[in-house]
């Protein structure tokens, strides 16, 4: 974050001049510096703040420590940087077509919206997803792909790293389209369910020490920045492959959940190991998994997801019932929410559970016993296509008065979103109480059914970042 050097803020200043709307823009770039800043009060700030997305709030707030300052008071609390939103598009652009011919001059294409739970929605302007989707998302990066391949850019500096292409020795790519199809090359299709950004490129690491993992549903791919993916393999006999659902990095290893049965994955990505009963054996080719059982075993059907606890030491393992609804298959009536325009509706309790055990103690005594979360404190966890996001949420309430369905935002919650870019079948967004009060309902947004051509990117949780103008801002040129 550059403080009061002309110098060092005047190439985001030329870029801002662009985007900052009217005479405001002009009068604030002339010069190419901050002398002109204190001609600007903080009603001045505050009224080109609401004319930018959040995105170029950001940028504007890098030009000086004097906007950084006046932005982050935000006495209007026109933006929310504090909490997860959902990031999705704008629902008056959601089309039921075909991707490959959703046309590119659409609004929807590259701006999307930013939704608070319990305040008013804003704009966020993606100008690289001109013609993508994205796959998954880790703080400020989104993991992304068109036509000719992936890659990781960042929200706000709009940085983009080209991913390599998986191994053609062990996958076939058939097509890219609103449904990308991949086959093993010697038979079954199989399909990318998302991008799971484990470890973000950073300035230190010359954006080389990202940790991706593909995921697929037969088949996972591990990729460290400045390398190959390799492929984690779980030896299954077809056609009994694993049906993944989830994964995760923790402490330099993967795991990845079954949504058969809930049963875990555990590679040593680092040197290859597999921990059975005390005894440490190494493979070089292939890298065997250990596998945990689940915490749960009965007729249920779950949904099952992934997340490293608070302090990043422990996995946890997140079960939802995976339908609700009402007897008689009755739908509840869409109740709208004034404060950002979102469908809200009441379902009855379902079954959330939140399990949690250190493996890496727990691996080499081949012992997995799963310890039952009972609460979350001031935390809430939100679940979907992005990384695992853990709120604070110390000022927040862990249940409205009277039961009532908002404020939608509370700690000790569960929320889960779209588990994967092409999961047409789980429309809702819900928000589940670990410590229920009697009778207490479950919170569901819901959003509009889309099919299999469905243009609409799968909403994800995302949180807005100013503390980003400190470090990576003011852009420069790559």
């Amino acid at each position: 974050m550059p403080g009061n050097s002309a110098g060092a803020s005047a190439p985001l200043v030329r870029r801002q001049k662009e985007r900052i709307p009217g005479a405001a823009g002009k009068r604030l770039c002339r010069g190419g510096g901050d002398g002109h800043l204190e001609a600007l009060t903080g009603d001045n700030i505050d009224l080109i703040a609401a004319h930018l997305d959040v995105t170029y709030t950001v940028r504007l707030a890098a030009c000086s420590r004097e906007l950084y300052d006046m932005i982050s008071k935000d006495e209007g609390k026109m933006h929310h940087w504090d909490e997860p939103c959902l990031l999705m598009p704008p629902p008056a652009y959601w089309f039921d077509e075909h991707w490959d011919v959703a046309r590119a001059s659409r609004l929807h294409d590259t701006v999307y919206d930013l939704v608070p739970l319990d305040h008013p929605r804003r704009s966020v302007a993606l100008p690289f997803m001109h013609d993508r989707k994205w796959l998954g998302a880790n703080g400020d990066w989104i993991a992304a792909a068109d036509h000719h391949g992936w890659c990781l850019v960042n929200v706000y500096t709009e940085r983009h790293i080209p991913l390599p292409s998986l191994p053609d020795s062990k996958i076939r790519h058939s097509i890219v389209s609103y449904r990308p199809a991949y086959s093993f090359n010697w038979g079954p299709a199989i399909y990318l369910l998302k991008i799971v950004i484990c470890q973000v490129p950073t300035k230190g690491g010359r954006y080389a020490d990202y940790k991706l993992i593909a995921l697929f549903d037969k088949t996972i791919f591990y990729l460290e920045g400045g390398g190959d993916w390799r492929m984690l393999e779980a030896l299954t006999p077809a056609p009994d492959y694993p049906n993944y659902c989830d994964a995760i990095e923790l402490r330099g290893h993967v795991f990845a959940v079954d949504k058969t049965d809930g049963s875990t994955y555990f590679w040593d990505t680092a040197n290859g190991y597999l921990f059975p009963n005390s005894m440490i054996f190494k493979f070089e080719k292939p890298m065997l998994p250990f596998v945990i059982p689940p915490p749960v075993v009965d007729d249920q059907q779950y949904a099952w997801f992934l997340a490293p606890s608070a302090d990043g030491k422990r996995l946890m393992i997140i079960l939802t019932v995976n339908k609700i609804g009402i007897a008689n298959a009755e739908v509840p009536p869409d109740i709208p929410y004034a404060a950002n325009g979102l469908q809200l509706r009441q379902y009855p309790p379902v079954a959330t559970y939140v399990f949690e055990l250190d493996p890496l103690s727990t691996a080499r005594a081949g012992d997995f016993l799963w310890r039952q979360v009972n609460s979350l404190s001031d935390h809430s966890l939100f679940l979907g296509l992005n990384y695992p996001i853990i709120a604070n949420l110390k000022k927040r309430e862990s249940k409205a008065p009277n039961g009532t369905l908002v404020p939608f935002m509370r700690k000790n919650c569960v929320y889960t979103a779209y588990r994967n870019i092409r999961y047409n079948q789980y429309p809702k967004i819900l928000r589940c109480n670990l410590q229920p009060d009697e009778g207490e309902t479950v919170g569901v947004i819901s959003l509009p059914k889309d099919g299999w051509d469905s243009v609409r990117q799968a909403a994800m949780w995302f949180k807005p970042d100013l503390n980003i103008a400190r470090s990576v801002l003011p852009l420069k040129k790559q």
